[in-house]
């Protein structure tokens, strides 16, 4: 099997996602908003669902997997909703003008945000669609987490990293540079996969592209003025229309990715029993 031990670096991915947003999240559980705490749940629970699905078939549990496997008919749709709830958030702080980060930085992160959900259950799609090429199905899944990847080393760059640490709102400009080098470490991991499976290695250069187009998209689009427009205006919306269109995009997208693949033909005797 293709990626093994892959669940191994899945929980690493958790463990340092929680060092990322410790300070801004997990420290403060109690005064974070419910759509970061539906965010939070819905990103681990993915994470956990693609190490279990590693971990099975490492060990031959191929009736495991499948049965696991089902499950992405339900967080997939779940994530999605927890990302629009972020998205509604940052949209409405940053329509406030109260909040100097977001006042600085929230169209810019919405683009991103944005292109990391679209690309998020665009991945799970093929993965759905290429499920019976094991390497690519396993490709296309494994290169989901890398669109988080990004996001938390950002926060871990600005909370160690010399030049990049942020101690208050006059470091707050530094946020960029975190951010693009977040997004290109996973770049680079990507395209270190990709050398080592390059047969079925397009997940990888895909999954680095989205990277490559949420960087450009922050820098170009997100300090439009129209945008930020477009954006305050998602914040007026009410959530359960976010909410509700989240879940069609991603069962539509499921539900392609699902019936891409022919039936299996019955043979003689099967169709007989």
């Amino acid at each position: 099997m293709p990626y093994r031990n892959a669940w191994i670096w899945c929980l690493a991915i958790i463990a340092m996602t929680v060092v990322a947003f410790w300070p801004g999240y997990f420290s403060q559980l109690g005064e974070a908003k419910i759509a970061w705490h539906i965010h939070a749940i819905t990103a681990t629970a993915w994470i956990l669902l693609i190490a279990a699905q590693s971990w099975s078939i490492d060990r031959g549990g191929r009736a495991l997997h499948r049965s696991l496997g089902l499950a992405i008919f339900v967080v997939v749709p779940l994530f999605l909703v927890g990302g629009a709830g972020v998205e509604h958030s940052m949209a409405i702080a940053t329509g406030s003008g109260k909040d100097p980060f977001y006042d600085l930085w929230g169209p810019s992160l919405g683009i991103y945000d944005f292109v990391a959900s679209v690309g998020f259950v665009a991945l799970a799609a093929m993965a759905l669609k290429d499920r019976r090429n094991v390497a690519r199905h396993a490709a296309w899944l494994l290169a989901t987490p890398l669109l988080l990847v990004g996001p938390a080393l950002g926060r871990i760059y600005n909370a160690h990293l010399p030049g990049l640490i942020i101690n208050g709102p006059q470091d707050f400009p530094l946020f960029r540079w975190s951010v693009h080098l977040g997004g290109l470490t996973a770049v680079a991991v990507a395209l270190w996969l990709w050398s080592r499976h390059r047969r079925h290695g397009r997940p990888w250069l895909i999954v680095a592209g989205i990277n490559l187009l949420e960087s450009l998209l922050f820098e170009t689009i997100g300090f439009m003025p129209a945008w930020k427009t477009v954006f305050v205006a998602f914040g007026t919306v009410p959530i359960a229309v976010h909410s509700l269109g989240a879940i069609l995009l991603a069962a539509a997208a499921l539900w392609w990715g699902w019936r891409s693949v022919p039936p299996r033909r019955t043979g003689p005797v099967e169709a007989m029993a």
